[in-house]
């Protein structure tokens, strides 16, 4: 194959990579590879959409590619710790973060993902203060609005639900629509006994997103502590009929 006609395939991959046509960029990247040199970049391509459909493994191995090739690939080694994240091998993926943070210490992701492994090894006060990190570098936008979600989830499980209302107030201020926030905030409250603010924030979820079945379930365990039954009932049965047991 030309090269002019190389470059038009690796183009053609990355558009359908960013109209989230992940296995058509795939493809299009596994023909390209074949006569291209290999080279760190072509790895990292290929990894980013195995790793959104999901395949982790293969993620992981196109990312380690990538690393063979280039081990100052910051971007390659953040994205091979969030395929061991889900693959649940997170000593690697915390090691993995620090190399990314080592290469570029200003970019909040890394520190986002750092946070998340240390989060998911039960070592919570680091993770805060990793998440607390990524805010300081970019506390707007949707890196800002996941740091400060995931830095709620990291104070809740501290017992310091008081501090992670805060941060879920954060995350809402950057994206109102974020149910995710909304449903959390909704569970710290209810953790502190403010059950009617609490309901208040999972019918917030469920106006954003009507199928959201964890803010039904919810909603209905607030509405049991309020006294009121019936509403309960009917929540209940809307998690159900959404898959929620």
């Amino acid at each position: 194959m030309p090269a002019d006609e190389l470059n038009d395939e690796n183009k053609n991959a990355e558009d359908l990579y960013l109209l989230g046509r992940y296995e058509e960029a795939i493809a299009l990247w596994e023909r390209t590879e074949r006569a291209l040199p290999k080279n760190s970049d072509q790895w990292y391509k290929k990894g980013t959409p195995l790793r959104k459909l999901a395949r982790f493994e293969e993620a992981a191995m196109a990312m380690e590619k990538a690393l063979e090739l280039d081990s100052r690939n910051g971007n390659a080694w953040r994205s091979l710790a969030v395929a061991y994240n889900q693959l649940d091998r997170m000593e690697e993926a915390l090691k993995s973060c620090e190399k990314a943070i080592s290469l570029d210490p200003f970019q909040a992701r890394n520190w986002i993902v750092r946070g998340f492994a240390l989060h998911r090894l039960g070592r919570y006060e680091s993770a805060v203060e990793s998440y607390a990190r990524a805010i300081e570098l970019n506390p707007l936008g949707s890196d800002g609005r996941r740091a400060w979600n995931n830095r709620g989830a990291a104070l809740d499980n501290l017992g310091r639900h008081e501090d992670a209302i805060e941060s879920y107030e954060g995350a809402i201020m950057i994206d109102p629509f974020d149910v995710y926030a909304w449903n959390n905030k909704g569970v710290a409250l209810g953790t502190l006994g403010r059950n009617e603010d609490a309901a208040r924030c999972f019918q917030k979820a469920i106006e954003i997103e009507p199928g959201y079945a964890t803010a039904w379930k919810n909603l209905a365990v607030a509405f049991q502590k309020l006294k009121r039954i019936d509403e309960a009932n009917e929540a209940y049965s809307r998690a159900r009929e959404l898959g929620l047991e």
